[in-house]
């Protein structure tokens, strides 16, 4: 099987921004599609995914051979090299989609956070530091990944398996990783649980 689907479960509000501002409703907006609705965008998922391939390869669950294959890599010489991952954004199912759209019911999937800057000296708010962000609440996505089988390593071996037949392990290995995403990490945004299942 060479494709997949991730399941991206938020438990807490999100932002992804779309580097709009909204005047006195909020600093930044969430990115939204073209009917309204909250989507992680494809490269965003590939980043997550990356950065979760590359601290399982750090602590040698991997080969270290895995990460430039499938998520590609820039050579010294300035030829780069594309990976093997193909993945679409994640986006809410179709039949939530429908609903929100038909009820006209898309603004109830945002609200707007507050948050200011302390001064660590005097422990009060900073002068001009309020700031107000959009944010989706807390809901499923839906994200496919497949792979290149045109990419040249497909049959590559890696620890004894080809890329291909051990792809699915290793992803379900690596999204466990996974625990945060978008702005405002820190601050409790973005809490996530990822899943995986065959497309």
């Amino acid at each position: 099987m060479d494709s997949y689907r991730l399941i991206v479960d938020l438990h807490s509000d999100w932002h992804v921004g779309s580097g709009q501002e909204a005047g006195a409703y909020a600093d930044a907006l969430c990115l939204k599609d073209s009917a309204g609705l909250p989507y992680l965008p494809g490269k965003s998922i590939k980043g997550l995914l990356k950065e979760a391939f590359q601290l399982a390869t750090d602590n040698q669950w991997f080969s270290q051979d895995l990460v430039p294959i499938l998520f590609g890599r820039e050579g010294r010489d300035g030829v780069s090299e594309q990976g093997m991952l193909q993945i679409s954004s994640g986006q809410l199912s179709a039949q939530e989609s429908r609903y929100l759209i038909d009820n006209q019911a898309t603004k109830y999937l945002y609200r707007v956070h507050q948050f200011t800057a302390i001064d660590q000296e005097t422990g009060t708010a900073k002068p001009s530091s309020l700031r107000s962000m959009e944010v989706a609440v807390p809901m499923q996505l839906i994200a496919q990944v497949s792979l290149n089988k045109q990419h040249p390593h497909y049959y590559t071996q890696i620890d004894g398996q080809a890329i291909h037949q051990g792809f699915a392990t290793w992803l379900a290995q690596a999204i466990t990783l996974i625990t945060a995403l978008g702005g405002k990490r820190h601050r409790g945004l973005g809490k996530v649980t990822v899943s995986l299942e065959e497309a």
